[in-house]
């Protein structure tokens, strides 16, 4: 299969150097060109180890439940911790790369015509709460967090969605009439997934279906993803949180909705380990999952490539809704908590950590441990042999 043109390696041990830095960075904050490092790490066992005692410490007791390595579409490390290939756990943020894969599936069929198209476009539902200038905005403004949609509010219920946006009885139209109040903005990127459950009621709008049942159809299903009994229950503002929430974490994959059964574009999905191996891969081979042509490789190969520049982030780009790291030639998407899921085009390889801290774990920053999982699993990459298949 033609794969897309990456930067060189580095060579073996400045690879794992500048890897190292990255977890570094994550715990300490940083990381100079005089920090002391071993020139070889040590095999995936040991990096194990390290993944162990890390969230041990952040958390006080382990939270990691399952660690994947993959390369040339096969399965070379796998471990699991309280927990079987079985288990689901809720993948938090990795939610905003299924979304975006939606959309490209939609794109592909004819239902979007591209990403110029236009809320108004896409949106016709919302005429009345749409203004002519958020009417105006594209799509890819929309995957590209360039749309100044709301940041994520850091005031949370217990299900872990922004408290002014759970207790609305329709969160799409608050959305929106959010933006048209906030006003177009510089352009610049602003990572907000209230802009991402928009492209989720895009799905809706366009397939009429839910996200999760059209995912079941075209992503899932032809993944191999076991999706049943498949839950979608609904966000009430007069439902008991506590009831949905004990009925989420028993259910196997899931994935809540809002009012008007529009799922969480940005969070909540429940996955195995193993399913979101299968979505890494599937973007990976370039929309290409047991010779079907899942998502085009058009739209993967877009989605995974540098479209912005980060505010924020040091050097590390944003496709649409995939992270982009060039200097590596890696991208990835990331759940706060510490889930992730890495891909290294230069190795053939795809490495998932899934982990079981929630947003309201009283133990720890979420957002910490996401930017750890992500390093943790490019230190794991790091020890693949960058060999052509």
């Amino acid at each position: 299969m033609a794969r897309r043109d990456h930067q060189d390696s580095r060579g073996r041990t400045g690879t794992r150097v500048a890897l190292m830095c990255a977890v570094i960075a994550a715990l300490l904050g940083g990381c100079s060109s005089a920090v002391s490092l071993p020139e070889e790490r040590p095999p995936a066992e040991a990096i194990r180890e390290d993944i162990e005692t890390i969230f041990s410490t952040l958390y006080g007791e382990a939270a990691v439940r399952a660690v994947l390595v993959q390369q040339h579409g096969k399965l070379v490390y796998e471990q699991y911790q309280e927990s079987t290939a079985q288990d689901t756990w809720d993948v938090r943020g990795v939610t905003r790369a299924v979304t975006s894969t939606l959309i490209g599936i939609a794109i592909d069929r004819g239902l979007i015509s591209g990403v110029d198209a236009t809320l108004g476009q896409l949106l016709p539902d919302y005429a009345g709460v749409l203004t002519p200038e958020t009417a105006a905005i594209q799509l890819k403004a929309v995957l590209t967090h360039t749309a100044n949609f709301a940041p994520m509010s850091e005031e949370r219920d217990i299900r872990g969605t922004p408290a002014d946006l759970s207790a609305q009885a329709d969160w799409v139209a608050a959305i929106l009439a959010d933006r048209a109040s906030r006003g177009p903005g510089d352009g610049r990127f602003l990572f907000s997934d209230p802009g991402t459950h928009i492209l989720a009621a895009i799905v809706a709008e366009v397939t009429g279906m839910s996200p999760f049942r059209f995912a079941d159809e075209v992503l899932f299903d032809p993944l191999d993803i076991d999706t049943a009994p498949l839950w979608e229950e609904r966000f009430s503002p007069d439902g008991d949180p506590q009831e949905l929430l004990r009925e989420y974490q028993e259910a196997e994959v899931a994935w809540p909705a809002d009012p008007q059964g529009v799922n969480l574009g940005y969070t909540h999905l429940r996955l195995r380990a193993t399913d979101l191996m299968r979505i890494g891969q599937l973007m990976l081979d370039e929309g290409v999952w047991d010779d079907e042509q899942v998502v085009s490789a058009t739209w993967a190969v877009q989605a995974t490539s540098p479209v912005v520049a980060t505010v924020g982030y040091g050097t590390i780009a944003y496709g649409y809704h995939w992270w982009v790291d060039p200097q590596r030639g890696m991208f990835y998407a990331q759940g706060e908590g510490g889930t992730a899921v890495v891909v290294d085009p230069v190795r053939d390889a795809v490495a998932v950590i899934a982990s079981e801290v929630t947003i309201d774990d009283p133990r720890g920053n979420h957002g910490f441990a996401s930017a750890t999982a992500v390093g943790l699993a490019a230190l794991l990459l790091a020890d693949l042999s960058s060999d052509s298949r």
